[in-house]
């Protein structure tokens, strides 16, 4: 037996291999999320990204973490040393989240590699300004989909089907109540404005 001793791992071995496992399951799992061709994924981009972030710190030490984990976040910075707001917004619309889990998240991923001022040297970045133009998105996206449906034309002719004729009128009630009056109007931006905020 005494030749095969040297092929069995102590505990102190078990215990990189454990801590190696923690931190590569980050990895796998953003891998996995982002690797899907037909499924949504962008909105659970910032999550994911967050997450890679917190690995990075917990396993910036870590022996034998450090090495390959640098070379991730080399990765990593690449192609995110700004990320697009096409990710914001589809964060926000995510119901968990909103523009307050926006900010935060933001804030965390570029303090974590840039440093905690709203300003980077290495890499000038407004979280204010990124923030607010993400927010100006949304009520410009709103005013160009309340535009449409203002201007919408009538619904076609109702054919014999009883079952589309059905569908047409209501659906020609839905186009009527989505002609707002100023007031209904204001009263949609205020909700709007709920929802942006309201976590």
């Amino acid at each position: 037996m005494k030749q095969y001793d040297k092929y069995i791992i102590n505990s102190a071995e078990i215990d990189t291999c454990e801590k190696i496992c923690n931190a590569l399951i980050y990895f796998n799992n953003a891998t996995e999320t982002f690797s899907h061709v037909y499924k949504l994924t962008s909105n659970q981009f910032i999550r994911e990204v967050v997450n890679l972030v917190g690995a990075f710190s917990n396993f910036e030490n870590a022996d034998y973490v450090s090495y390959f984990a640098s070379f991730m976040k080399e990765k990593l910075l690449k192609y995110y040393s700004h990320i697009p707001h096409i990710y914001g917004i589809a964060f926000v619309l995510d119901l968990r989240f909103r523009l307050g889990s926006l900010e935060e998240c933001l804030n965390y991923y570029y303090a974590a590699f840039f440093g905690p001022l709203p300003m980077y040297e290495d890499n000038p970045i407004d979280l204010k300004k990124e923030y607010n133009e993400i927010s100006d998105i949304f009520y410009t996206l709103f005013n160009e989909f309340h535009a449409q449906y203002d201007n919408a034309p009538p619904p076609p002719t109702q054919t014999s089907s009883k079952e589309k004729s059905i569908f047409k009128s209501t659906f020609a009630n839905l186009i009527k109540k989505m002609k707002l009056t100023p007031a209904k109007q204001q009263s949609t931006i205020n909700e709007i404005s709920l929802y942006l905020t309201y976590i």
